[in-house]
């Protein structure tokens, strides 16, 4: 079960409320933001989300991929479906709420909805499986409730991206 945070943790943690209560991250997807900045700051956001959510999760990223699977769905029982199949993990997360998105800032409505922050998801969820394997991982977002209007968030987690040929 989730465990409370430690000192560096609620320091994080208040860190990130700091950004909120500077409206940075209210201000991102504006159409005059500079575009770098603002992969950059999704990107940050979505690793910084998930160094808050391990510890919560109680998770452990020094353990084998299929150990780690599995412990991330027993943590948080009937939110999530990981199904390894080769070198893809196909991955389901389901809100509580059905069809609707469960990114804690948005769900708190600290944020207003807006499909690009599924990309901080995509983020989140690369910086959790890179600690696992130890080296880069892509992210493949399918559905959600922001993009697709799907019930559930379905992503693929592509433990060897594929090279570039061009």
């Amino acid at each position: 079960m989730p465990q409370e945070l430690n000192e560096e943790e609620i320091a994080q943690r208040e860190f990130f409320v700091g950004l909120l209560k500077s409206e940075i991250l209210k201000r991102v997807f504006q159409p005059d933001f500079d575009p770098a900045m603002r992969e950059l700051c999704v990107e940050c956001t979505g690793r910084l989300c998930n160094s808050l959510f391990l510890p919560y999760g109680n998770l452990n990223t020094d353990v084998d991929l299929d150990t780690f699977m599995n412990d991330l769905m027993n943590a948080f029982p009937g939110a999530r479906k990981l199904e390894r199949k080769d070198d893809v993990i196909h991955y389901d997360f389901y809100p509580e709420v059905e069809g609707e998105c469960m990114c804690p800032m948005i769900a708190l409505n600290h944020l207003e909805p807006n499909p690009n922050w599924c990309i901080c998801g995509n983020y989140f969820n690369k910086a959790m499986f890179e600690a696992v394997v130890k080296h880069p991982v892509q992210i493949e977002l399918l559905d959600s409730p922001l993009t697709t209007g799907s019930k559930h968030c379905r992503r693929l987690v592509h433990l060897k991206p594929p090279e570039i040929t061009t």
